[in-house]
């Protein structure tokens, strides 16, 4: 990571920038109404971006708990391919445009299988802007007005029977213009398996290792869990003679969109697979050697609504959530990534990872807790002999204690590992450990608008430990609106 890009929470900040941080956030927050009314699972479509609210006429908290945290149900929406779950009690608020007509099924293959455009453009605008202020490893505060920090502009709809697209680019002005996921998604492709056993996505596209812990679908507050944003190339590694700084070439993250195909797919009602193919490269078009990596998904959910939309006879939405779709549910993942980099010299550093995690939601209570753990065969390839080695620990904790109202605190302790012929002063024993807690709040101003406070508090940082470094720490203020 950059020196900014560790910058975490609360002391060394001045009062009058926290002062500042909180007048933005009140009043921001001072037009609240009243909550809306309960939703019924049953009569209301998904809508995961505002596109999809426009096509099925239905509020954002359908499929969203302080939007882009995805409910149950916006997760079996996005399962099921951008579609509705079966119910002809939930209908399109739009006429699509036919491409073909139902004859022409009955000609195929002389003649093109019918197909559909939505009939409103199915575009999207998300802003969000950051008020920050922070402290880096020499001591230096800074407080930082970044508006906007960046801008998304989302596409996504169904396109006829069994198909959906979905589109997310993405400006700052660092990067610029990024396209971070343009996938169409191929739902039951094979009519003869059962329904939703096997479905193809293919395209730029968000690997959803973990959901609980995944940037988008399932994150209230701001900040990623350290091993999603880990790259091989941010260790300082120590040359055992000479003592010079190297760095390995190796840029790529877990949590990095990146092209793939996935087969996935519901075995059972609660039992979800993914397998992909994933082109393993970070920010180049084209692959950077002649081999893929390979991962694979597995997820359980007991109780509550299963993962094709419905619940179970007998069940329901959890009553008196205020407009938001609440679950009483025990949710277990798992997930292995085997890949490989080429890190100069003609060597790749061949790299597996392994995770697991378990969440509980209990109305408004969200809890879960994880586990990853890395492997790199040769990081720096014939720089540096030996192999890095990761592991994390991470939870989270969330409560919706009014509809428009969630207290949030995410907690990981990070590890890294080196041989003995790259440690340096940063290292104790040759292992770096950072340990963060990140409390936060995030309010709902409207459905589609949210303000969040949130601080990154370093517990522990062995970077830290040499006497002319102090731990950093940060306090952002965000507000995220889209429309």
């Amino acid at each position: 990571m950059t020196k900014r890009g560790r910058k975490g929470a609360l002391r060394g900040l001045t009062w009058p920038a926290i002062a500042v941080g909180c007048v933005l956030v009140v009043g921001a927050t001072s037009g609240f109404g009243p909550p809306a009314e309960v939703v019924d699972v049953h009569r209301s479509a998904a809508a995961p971006i505002p596109a999809f609210a426009r096509l099925y006429g239905t509020a954002c908290s359908t499929c969203h708990n302080a939007a882009p945290k995805l409910n149950v149900l916006g997760e079996a929406f996005r399962l099921n391919g951008y579609r509705l779950p079966d119910s002809e009690l939930l209908e399109r608020r739009d006429d699509p445009i036919p491409l073909g007509s139902e004859p022409w099924k009955d000609l195929w293959p002389r003649a093109i299988w019918p197909s559909e455009l939505p009939g409103l453009a199915p575009f999207a605008l998300r802003v969000q802007s950051d008020f920050g202020v922070t402290r880096d490893e020499e001591g230096e505060t800074a407080t930082t007005f970044r508006f906007p920090h960046e801008i998304y502009l989302l596409a996504g709809a169904p396109l006829g029977a069994g198909i959906g697209a979905f589109f997310e680019s993405e400006w700052t002005r660092e990067n610029g213009f990024e396209v971070l996921q343009a996938k169409i998604a191929f739902q039951n492709p094979i009519t003869a398996l059962p329904s939703g056993l096997l479905n193809l996505w293919v395209g730029q596209q968000n690997l959803y290792l973990f959901t609980f812990a995944d940037r988008q679908i399932d994150r209230a507050a701001r900040q990623k869990f350290a091993w999603q944003g880990f790259r091989s190339s941010d260790v300082e590694a120590f040359a055992s003679e000479g003592g010079a700084e190297l760095r390995s070439e190796g840029d790529f993250q877990l949590a990095t969109p990146q092209p793939a195909i996935e087969i996935n797919g519901l075995i059972t009602d609660r039992l979800y697979y993914g397998f992909g193919v994933a082109q393993g490269t970070a920010a180049q078009s084209d692959d950077d050697n002649t081999r893929k990596d390979v991962y694979y998904k597995v997820r359980y959910k007991f109780g509550g609504l299963n993962l094709r939309g419905k619940y179970d006879p007998g069940g329901g939405p959890v009553p008196g959530a205020g407009g938001q779709l609440l679950d009483r549910s025990l949710i277990i993942e798992h997930f292995g990534y085997f890949g490989g980099q080429p890190v100069g010299g003609g060597v790749d550093d061949d790299h597996r990872s392994f995770g697991v995690s378990v969440r509980a939601l209990q109305g408004p209570l969200d809890v879960g807790v994880g586990y990853v753990r890395s492997h790199h065969d040769s990081p720096w390839g014939l720089q540096i002999p030996g192999a890095l080695e990761i592991s994390s620990w991470f939870g989270k904790l969330e409560y919706m204690g009014l509809p428009w109202l969630i207290g949030s605190v995410k907690l990981d302790r990070f590890q890294v590992t080196l041989p003995s012929e790259a440690v340096g002063p940063a290292f104790d024993a040759g292992r770096s450990e950072k340990t963060r807690i990140m409390p936060g709040v995030v309010f709902l101003v409207r459905q589609n608008i949210r303000a969040v406070i949130e601080a990154e508090l370093f517990l522990k940082d062995t970077r830290t430990n040499q006497a002319s470094f102090r731990r950093p720490h940060a306090l952002w203020v965000r507000l995220d609106y889209s429309f």
